[in-house]
């Protein structure tokens, strides 16, 4: 028999080995499982985006961008009182309360060390910071006032803990991930009383809001990662990517103006 036969023939015998027919059973398993996690993650975040719908008011014009209706969202504004009171504190020891921020817009991408897709996407989040700074609007990792959630051993705070002792707590985990990841976008943690509710205007992490200024306003709320591409090819082809940066365009183009002479459409 010729190599060539033989090779077909070691080909066909290797295919049809019990061994090798487990494993394809496994690969098809594993892939049917992964299927089902996306499937999952991304009811979760159609959940959310229509709980948050509900709570910022959809009759006032804000619509919720969710992973599966890109194609069927519009801007709107929307001046939720829990957005226009946010206050928060940068790892720096800044006090910087929202209203006062005299950018061309804020953008608060809120993140948690346990959340995985807010790690996932922080590639993307690095382009869109880039973007962000070029046109003058301010962007932020915003992080709750929760130990818990952060993760942070409970056990190195009272039961009912301060801002004045969270912070010191949060500020050193946020570090670690500072460290491990090479975020380079800035952090802020958040004042009570925020917190991220199912019935607030952030209902989980990873979630990103854009906000005018001049005066402050919520622009737009994007639930979910913008994308979870790893490099700038994979980044720059996604469309919900893509998507961010336009927000980013209307923000710098509306700032200064007022709510009646945003974009009606996009």
């Amino acid at each position: 028999m010729s190599r060539r036969g033989e090779f077909f023939r070691l080909q066909i015998l290797l295919r049809s080995s019990p061994l090798n027919k487990a494993a394809r059973a496994e690969n098809r398993k594993q892939e049917s499982n992964s299927k089902m996690e996306r499937t999952q993650l991304e009811m979760s975040y159609n959940t959310r985006a229509r709980k948050a719908s509900r709570c910022l008011g959809g009759t006032a014009g804000i619509l919720i961008l969710a992973l599966a209706t890109l194609g069927s969202c519009r801007p709107g504004v929307h001046t939720s009182p829990e957005i226009l009171s946010l206050e928060g504190k940068t790892l720096e020891g800044q006090e910087i309360p929202l209203e006062q921020i005299q950018a061309r817009g804020v953008v608060l991408n809120f993140y948690s060390p346990t959340c995985v897709p807010c790690i996932e996407e922080l590639p993307a989040l690095h382009i869109l910071y880039e973007q962000a700074q070029s046109l003058g609007i301010d962007m932020y990792l915003a992080v709750s006032p929760d130990l818990e959630s952060n993760g942070v051993d409970l056990l190195k705070a009272s039961s009912d803990p301060s801002f004045q002792e969270m912070y010191p707590l949060l500020k050193e985990r946020l570090e670690k991930d500072i460290r491990d990841y090479n975020i380079r976008i800035p952090m802020m943690v958040l004042k009570p009383p925020f917190e991220i509710k199912e019935q607030g205007p952030v209902t989980g992490t990873p979630e990103t809001i854009f906000l005018m200024t001049g005066p402050l306003r919520l622009h737009y709320n994007l639930v979910g990662p913008v994308t979870l591409g790893q490099n700038e090819e994979q980044v720059l082809s996604s469309s919900r990517f893509r998507f961010a940066l336009d927000l980013l365009t209307q923000l710098a183009a509306a700032s200064g103006s007022d709510s009646s002479d945003s974009p009606a459409a996009y």
